[in-house]
């Protein structure tokens, strides 16, 4: 190879010595060397667009020790810490890679530390991987690129000047001495989720497991073990220090931007309690969350953070399966923005490939283990900084077999623009964002709160967006990866990027969609959609519940596997038999929705005095399980029974008995459901004493009489549930739905509006035919999160008394 094939220049402190040999010699002579490589045309194209910049070089030192390597890239806005890195040892050469800082390569600086001497170079490569998204400049882009080429020494003090001037807001959008409309607004925001407000789609706590067969698709949710203490980041970053430390003191950074981040039922918790992973558990079955996959850390045989972990596989109690992701990077300053300081560095090698196999093979053989097609799931972080990960892959599968593990599942992440997992020898890739996404930022629209903000803020809603037309294009090697935010300012403090608008509907959007592609393109049992993730609270991407969202993440994560659960049929045999058998014996009704099949013998028990005075319709959810809808039918023998979507709450099901009781010649009803409001702590009394004021002893005979009084009361509700449209906090996050609601059904309301709080009272069908004659397509019930206020059915609940006047009849709270 001779010295213009390495197309190093040196700018200081070295000399190419004039050679016959095959490799060219470099004289080093001083301390430190710098030299320099500008890619000719031709490579300049070729490493257009990358993701990411792979470096390799050989090199051998025959009068001494061999040199540090310290490399640094210029995409256009000159060399800096942004875009450095020291080469490491990786079988014969040295290598580093780079994620791209820019969309065109300029050059390459060289720093060679040591001992002045003569240098063999036997070998020097530059190459690329991935591709970046579309320019979001659009055509102005290339020409930005191609100024950039002829701005010579100017490059870098322009590009700082840029930097600066699109950090710079339209007049009125900077905040200014004495304008404290946004501050105020900020908060007001967080003084008031400080007093326990909540967001509109605040959900309760999910109480039922969702129960998914064997050939569903499976969420894994990643999970961070740093809520702990170790004797490392005390030295590090503090006594005491974990990652709560960083959640605590983050600070919003523009208008609306929602910091900090406040855990709610878990609280601020130490991952040495076996009790708060048992917890966690308990959470994911609840929403369907099928594994845990922890961030695993070691070092060249020294592991840290390895405590949870260690007791999860000690502890088979905490059966929920499980995998690790090896974060094979060195750690450094970077929550501070300084790359380049090293607090523990890997150290790749053949023996470290074989040592932390055979750690990680403990794992793999316990029956927790998360397995795809019989294979043990090993997920590397970033595998194109292993020196030969080809090798490795190759290692690792010949220490499986040998120990028993059989064949594995080596999968990658596309962080750090990584996107070839074929060429490392492993089985496919699983998409990590925020990594790679560079589209709908929105920056420059927000209303920064501090003057020296460096942060980029992007639209959520337009990221999962253009994450969903990816996956029409992505192939089955591609395992979608999912974030239900980003929000790193706890970590980053006024340079972050924050996903701005997130939500736990969009959220379930996203997911819905990682989830249909993947059943498309794997066999049934071998779908798989990552999380990113469980408990990383100081970026924001958590499924946890906090004090703002409540278990909404949760309740949207199962909503996006609802669909793939087993659902009762309408027509079930057990509800074709209750239609069947079925009588009118009375006038009058009791509408019972059974939610939860633990509360059917309770009302059973409740109802028994009724035989023979009310008929009973029941409605259960097409969720329940043979066993829930046998029981129910057991319970109530002479009942209807009815199969209903779990749309709607409570109102959906009560609709669709309504009309069932209107068709079986019914007149009057009662309206009961298995309350439960697990967001409150008293919501079994509140459940309790609303069933005894209306059919407790001597209740149903005097509702009854009232009816048959006065032919035109059309409900009745005991003074106890009587609320009002204008009592704080009832319209807060109902005005929306309510005034589309009164519009539709031509119904007047006014703040004196009364309602039954609970949705449990008696009624005269007529008196709500404005209800009973809506489409539920009209009604608009949103898919079911678990949210206790502010959907459809919460309006509704609010407009009883409204629709009962809208028919001509009158409300009373007098039972």
């Amino acid at each position: 190879m001779s010295r213009d094939r390495l197309d190093l220049r040196p700018l200081s402190g070295a000399v190419w010595r004039a050679s016959d040999d095959a490799a060219p010699v470099l004289i080093q002579q001083g301390p430190r060397a710098l030299l320099a490589w500008t890619p000719d045309r031709a490579t300049l194209r070729a490493l257009a667009e990358i993701r990411t910049l792979r470096i390799e070089l050989r090199l051998a030192a025959p009068e001494g020790k061999s040199p540090d390597v310290l490399v640094e890239a210029d995409w256009g806005g000159g060399y800096g810490e942004d875009s450095r890195a020291r080469l490491k040892a990786g079988g014969e050469d040295l290598f580093t890679v780079l994620p791209a800082r820019g969309r065109r390569l300029r050059g390459l600086r060289l720093a060679l530390d040591g001992e002045a001497g003569q240098l063999v170079l036997e070998h020097f490569a530059v190459s690329g991987a991935g591709k970046l998204d579309a320019d979001p400049r659009g055509r102005l882009g290339p020409a930005f690129e191609a100024l950039k080429g002829f701005l010579g020494p100017l490059r870098s003090p322009l590009a700082g000047a840029w930097r600066a001037a699109r950090r710079v807001r339209p007049r009125g959008r900077t905040p200014r001495a004495g304008d404290g409309d946004g501050w105020r607004r900020t908060y007001d925001h967080a003084l008031a989720v400080a007093r326990n407000a909540r967001a509109e789609q605040f959900a309760a706590p999910i109480v039922e497991p969702l129960r998914l067969p064997p050939d569903a698709p499976r969420v894994l949710a990643f999970y961070l073990p740093q809520f702990h203490p170790i004797p490392e980041n005390d030295a590090w970053w503090g006594k005491g220090f974990t990652d709560w430390s960083n959640v605590a003191k983050a600070q919003p950074q523009f208008v609306g931007h929602h910091q900090p981040r406040l855990p709610a039922d878990l609280g601020y918790y130490d991952l040495r309690l076996s009790s708060v992973m048992a917890q966690q558990i308990a959470l994911a079955r609840t929403a369907g969350v099928s594994a845990f996959c922890f961030h695993y850390y070691w070092f060249d045989g020294k592991r840290l953070l390895e405590t949870p972990i260690e007791a999860y596989l000690a502890d088979p109690t905490l059966d929920l399966p499980f995998a690790l992701c090896w974060a094979n990077e060195n750690w450094t300053r970077r929550w501070e923005g300084d790359e380049g300081q090293v607090l523990i560095a890997q150290n790749h090698s053949p023996e470290d490939d074989l040592a932390v196999f055979r750690d990680l093979a403990r794992y793999m053989a316990d029956p927790r283990y998360v397995r795809v097609g019989g294979r043990p799931v090993l997920v590397v972080y970033r595998p194109e900084l292993l020196p030969d990960p080809k090798a490795t892959a190759a290692r690792w599968r010949g220490l499986a077999r040998d120990l028993g593990l059989g064949e594995l599942a080596l999968y990658a992440t596309t962080a750090f623009g990584f996107s070839d997992p074929a060429s490392c020898g492993f089985d496919g890739i699983v998409d990590f964002p925020p990594h790679g996404i560079d589209v709908a930022e929105i920056t420059r629209q927000v209303q920064p709160l501090h003057p020296d903000f460096r942060g980029q803020v992007y639209d959520y809603a337009g990221v999962v967006d253009a994450k969903l037309k990816a996956l029409a294009g992505a192939g089955p090697d591609f395992i979608p990866g999912v974030m239900p935010s980003w929000d790193n300012q706890a970590r980053k403090p006024a340079a972050g990027k924050v996903f701005h608008g997130a939500d736990p509907q969009t959220y379930q959007r996203w997911l819905s969609g990682a989830l249909g592609h993947a059943v498309r393109v794997q066999p049934p049992g071998e779908a798989l959609v990552f999380v990113n993730a469980w408990n990383e609270w100081a970026e924001g991407a958590y499924l946890e519940p906090d004090r703002w969202f409540g278990h909404a993440y949760l309740h949207a994560t199962r909503a996006a596997l609802a669909p793939y659960a087993r659902r009762l049929p309408a027509d079930h045999p057990l509800v074709a038999a209750s239609a069947a058998g079925f009588q009118r014996r009375s006038d009058t009704a009791i509408l019972l929705h059974l939610y939860y099949p633990e509360l059917t013998d309770w009302f059973a028990t409740r109802l028994a005095p009724l035989a023979g005075r009310a008929d009973i319709i029941v409605t259960a959810p097409d969720s329940w399980t043979e066993t829930d809808l046998a029981a129910a039918r057991a319970a109530f023998p002479d009942a209807l029974l009815l199969i209903t979507p779990n749309q709607g709450r409570d109102i959906g099901p009560f609709i669709r008995a309504l009309k069932a009781a209107r068709a079986h010649g019914h007149t009057l009803f009662c309206k009961l459901h298995t309350k439960r409001s697990p967001h409150r702590g008293d919501g079994d009394a509140w459940r309790e004493a609303l069933v005894a004021d209306l059919v407790g002893p001597g209740a149903a005979e005097r509702a009854l009489a009232a009816f048959a009084k006065d032919p035109r009361l059309g409900l009745l509700a005991a003074a106890d549930a009587r609320m009002t449209l204008g009592a704080q906090g009832v319209m807060d996050n109902n005005r929306a739905h309510v005034e589309r609601l009164s519009a539709l059904m031509g119904l007047t309301v006014k703040d004196s509006t009364p309602f039954a709080a609970g949705s449990m009272f008696w009624g005269r069908i007529e008196a709500f035919e404005p209800l009973s004659a809506l489409s539920e397509a009209r009604i608009g019930f949103e898919p079911e999160q678990g949210r206790v206020d502010g959907a459809a059915a919460h309006a509704l609940e609010r407009l009883t008394a409204a629709i009962v006047a809208r028919a001509g009849y009158r409300a009373s709270f007098e039972l």
